[in-house]
């Protein structure tokens, strides 16, 4: 099976318009992490699988460590992609994990030889766990910039897909942002990436801040950002194009126009054929330079200056700017899990801001761990009170608080709360993926 056309990045939010318009997409893609603790969400995924097909796109597996890639997320991967019978599977150049701590977010990597070769190996070490797809790899969007670039970002990318065999998902929205924040041109910064590669395109937002543009996914798509995807599919053909949508959804109507929009760019492309990637590279027998090398150490640095409050080996504005958006990706990741609190989503961001960056990051599970953390914040504000509680009970009837983190609940659940003049309970049958239903006295359940 292959994919064609325009899909989006699936989020619950954009359910119910999907549903009502299913001819707006061609494919879904998915974020993988967000399924394997959320059986729930799952389920919706393979459900969805009967109207279109679905892509897991990870976000976590840290193609960029020089410690390597971590073999049982690589083994996840391969098994959501069986599940749904992805036709292919995507992931991200980047580093989110370093020295046992995790990054949490999209980290930037050096462009040199050594970080090639490192991404080459994790490559090839993930794709011995994954279905026989073609495997993708992403640019990312950089808040800090390593010391010492050997080469320029397109020719970087030239030269992981030249080490992998992988074909490259080319994020135009990321290299309209890298752009802007270098001071080049975004169609000269365009050119130099390996376009004959490009196998998917993936389009957002962003916005301009403090002289600093961010990729958000939780903007409109600009008009510069549109013309950039016209030249690549002007040069690639007809590329599947996914949009990406994150946060702040507008109503369906609006994601559905920018969808349409895409959808006359890729009608107007050419059909091309394309070349099927290798399964397996030259490079990946290279010797891959262990985590004590120059680059781990650096890494491992980075990493604690970003999460661990240690100081920045390099580019400390970029770290503290880093740290800043990884603060406001905690904040995006809890929120989905509290379905009432987030309807107050701006009074929320300024009550949690001032916290997040001091609250333990567990290994695992943090966006769960963190939304407990927003809904005891909100239990002393008198107006988001009962939200809060609705929310906690749900969570706790998912999960169970150990230490700093959070484990999924294996065991039944039986909650209570009193909640708007009513008794509110919470009943969770055995197993981890088991739904939790919610009955209130004098009504029935859901």
């Amino acid at each position: 099976m292959s994919v064609s056309g325009v899909g989006v990045g699936f989020r619950p939010e954009l359910s119910a318009g999907l549903l009502r318009a299913p001819e707006s997409v061609d494919f879904l893609e998915v974020v993988a992490e967000s399924l394997y603790s959320r059986g729930d969400w799952l389920r919706e995924a393979m459900a969805l699988r009967a109207v279109w097909p679905v892509i897991p796109h990870g976000v976590k597996l840290s193609l960029a460590s020089a410690e390597g890639v971590d073999l049982e997320r690589a083994r996840k991967l391969g098994e959501l992609a069986r599940q749904l019978r992805a036709p292919m599977v995507s992931e991200h150049v980047a580093l989110t994990r370093a020295g046992g701590r995790e990054i949490g977010h999209l980290t930037a990597v050096p462009f040199t030889r050594e970080a090639v070769t490192v991404v080459a190996r994790n490559v090839a070490a993930t794709r011995r766990l994954l279905p026989d797809v073609p495997f993708l790899l992403e640019n990312i969007a950089w808040t800090l910039r390593w010391p010492g670039d050997a080469m320029g970002e397109g020719d970087f990318h030239h030269e992981v897909v030249r080490a992998t065999g992988c074909g490259l998902l080319l994020d135009v929205a990321n290299v309209y942002a890298n752009a802007r924040n270098s001071g080049v041109a975004p169609r000269a910064l365009l050119e130099s990436f390996p376009l004959d590669a490009v196998a998917m395109v993936h389009v957002a937002g962003g916005v301009l801040e403090d002289g600093f543009f961010f990729d958000t996914h939780a903007h409109a798509v600009s008009s510069e950002v549109m013309d950039l995807v016209a030249l690549v599919l002007e040069r690639c053909g007809d590329v599947p194009i996914v949009l990406e949508r994150d946060g702040r959804f507008p109503p369906f109507e609006e994601t559905a126009r920018e969808l349409a929009a895409l959808r006359a760019l890729s009608g107007a492309a050419t059909v091309r054929e394309r070349v099927v990637e290798s399964q397996r590279s030259d490079s990946i027998d290279n010797p891959l330079p262990d985590g004590r090398g120059s680059l781990g150490a650096q890494q491992v640095a980075l990493a604690e200056a970003l999460v661990g409050g240690g100081a920045p080996p390099f580019d400390p504005v970029g770290v503290t700017r880093t740290r800043a958006v990884l603060d406001e990706k905690r904040i995006d990741d809890a929120l989905p899990m509290l379905p009432r609190l987030s309807r107050h989503r701006d009074e929320i961001e300024a009550m949690v801001r001032p916290h997040v960056h001091h609250w333990p990051r567990p290994d695992v599970l943090v966006g769960p761990a963190d939304a407990l953390r927003i809904a005891d914040l909100a239990l002393g504000q008198a107006r988001l009170a009962v939200d809060a509680r609705w929310d906690r009970l749900l969570l706790r009837a998912r999960f169970v608080e150990r230490g700093a983190g959070v484990q999924p609940r294996v065991g039944p659940f039986v909650g209570r709360e009193r909640l708007e003049g009513r008794t509110v309970w919470a009943f969770k049958g055995p197993g981890a993926s088991a739904p939790v239903r919610i009955g209130m006295m004098g009504g029935g359940t859901t």
